[in-house]
Order: structure tokens, then C-alpha cells, then sequence
């Protein structure tokens, strides 16, 4: 019989703004099955210390901090050895800070209206390297590669995923074609019956994606 291996529960380190939130979200997650909580803290530069010896799986963590911000948050961890991954958590997606942190290296994030509705899925699926991206931060990503939309009707076609030829420095056709259908609104389980993929395929390449902002991040600080 074929050998299953389980994916390992994911080790979260908290970074709250509000002592009320992060004890909210310490309880939840407390009691929650599926994610292990390793630490928390209010304060970036007392936390860092901690994340660099607990060294979790993911850094949950507030767009604003008492003495920081998430591309803070972002640059401090991407220059630890071990580099968690790092889920932004926000009441908007509307929020500019979120796309610019999402560029300096967080790697997702999470609509929290702070009932925690939803986070424990949220770091499981970051967890797996999966993740979402709504259509104004879609709008943002093709900006930021410097690309136009795909025309609609390309980008609804089944092959469009196959697509490997380059769109942009960083970016090939088939990223292009994902990133105008979720700019035109479409849901993932939507865009997934349009390509004949799962859904969780899909969310793979929005991560994979989030992590091409971070390479043209990079080289327009070198630049």
C-alpha cells in the first residue's frame, strides 16, 4: 500500500498591535487543531530575538505595529537565516500599505475583521504555499511588473496556463493571463473551471506569483 505522509502543522509567532487582539487571536489559536502557536509579541524589536530562536513555520502579523510596520516586518525577516513566511493581516485589502508589503516580502494575507474568522485556514494554505490576491492588488501587480492585461478572451482559454513565454522581466504569460482574470474580479473556483484546474493550483501560482514581486522588489533597490 502507497505510504501517506501528512503535511506538519504549521508554527505561528503572533506580532499584534492591540493587547486585546493578540489575546483574542492567542486563544484562538490556543484552541485551534491543525496550527501550533509559538509566541507572541506587540513590539518588533523585542520579538525578533524570540522569532530568530523559536524560528516558526509563519510570522502572523498587523499591517502597524507599536514601533514598526509590515515592510519593516518584511525586511527584518528577510535577513534571518531561516526566513518564515510571513501573513499580512488586515481589516482592508484596500489598505496601501498592504500591496507595498506584500512587495518588500510577506508572502500573503488575511482579511481579519477580528473575529479570527478564517485564520486558521488562512495560515494552513500559507502553510501549503498557497495563497489569494484580490482584484485591486491584481491591478497593482500588473502595474508593478510594468504589463498591460491580457485581452479577456485569451486569458479564458484553457491553455492559457500553459502559456511559458515571457510577458515582462519577471513574469511569463501564464502569470499575466492569472493576474487580469483576478483583476476582472473572477473567484478562484471560477478561474479554476475556466483552466481545468484545482483551485488549490491555482492559489499555488498566485504565491508563486507574490514571490515574483519580491524579486522585482529587490532589483530596484540594486537598481
Amino acid at each position: 500500500m502507497p505510504t501517506l505522509f501528512a503535511v506538519a502543522m504549521p508554527t505561528v509567532y503572533l506580532l499584534r498591535l492591540s493587547e486585546t487582539t493578540l489575546q483574542r487571536t492567542q486563544a484562538l489559536l490556543q484552541q485551534a487543531s491543525g496550527v501550533a502557536l509559538a509566541g507572541s509579541g506587540q513590539v518588533l524589536a523585542d520579538a525578533l530575538e524570540e522569532i530568530v530562536a523559536l524560528a516558526p513555520d509563519i510570522v502572523a502579523c498587523d499591517l502597524r505595529l507599536a514601533d514598526s510596520h509590515a515592510m519593516r516586518v518584511a525586511l527584518e525577516l528577510g535577513r534571518l537565516a531561516v526566513r518564515p513566511q510571513l501573513l499580512l493581516l488586515t481589516p482592508t485589502a484596500d489598505d496601501l500599505q498592504l500591496f507595498a508589503a506584500l512587495s518588500a516580502g510577506a508572502n500573503a494575507y488575511h482579511l481579519d475583521d477580528g473575529s479570527g474568522s478564517g485564520l486558521v485556514e488562512a495560515l494552513q494554505r500559507l502553510h501549503e504555499r498557497r495563497a489569494r490576491l484580490g482584484p485591486q492588488l491584481a491591478r497593482q501587480a500588473l502595474a508593478a511588473f510594468g504589463i498591460e492585461r491580457s485581452p479577456i478572451v485569451m486569458a479564458r482559454q484553457a491553455a492559457a496556463p500553459l502559456d511559458a513565454s515571457p510577458a515582462g522581466r519577471q513574469i511569463d504569460q501564464a502569470s499575466r493571463h492569472l493576474l487580469t482574470l483576478l483583476a476582472q474580479g473572477l473567484l478562484l473556483a471560477e478561474i479554476a473551471a475556466l483552466w481545468k484546474l484545482d483551485a488549490a493550483e491555482i492559489e499555488r501560482r498566485v504565491w508563486r506569483l507574490v514571490r515574483l514581486l519580491h524579486v522585482r522588489s529587490r532589483e530596484l533597490l540594486i537598481a
